[in-house]
């Protein structure tokens, strides 16, 4: 009987390797979006885009940018 799901196991190496790809998805995504904003508008790329919440905001073209690759990503 190998390869039957076992949804009476807690398996701990299993919950964390589905939280570390589930992240590993959404921030390669949103990379590939916001490199695809930045290329369209010919705009300098940075990781401060992703990470800093002082360029969130509809206030600055780039806090723009990084929303609507925000608002992308999490459409698809």
């Amino acid at each position: 009987m190998a390869g039957q799901f076992r949804s009476y196991v807690w398996d701990p190496l299993l919950i964390l390797s589905q939280i570390v790809l589930m992240q590993t998805v959404y921030y390669g995504s949103l990379g590939l979006w916001l490199a695809l904003v930045d290329g369209l508008v010919r705009s300098t790329p940075s990781l401060d885009q992703m990470f800093d919440a002082e360029i969130l905001g509809f206030s600055t073209p780039p806090g723009r940018l990084s929303m609507m690759s925000f608002i992308l990503n999490a459409l698809t």
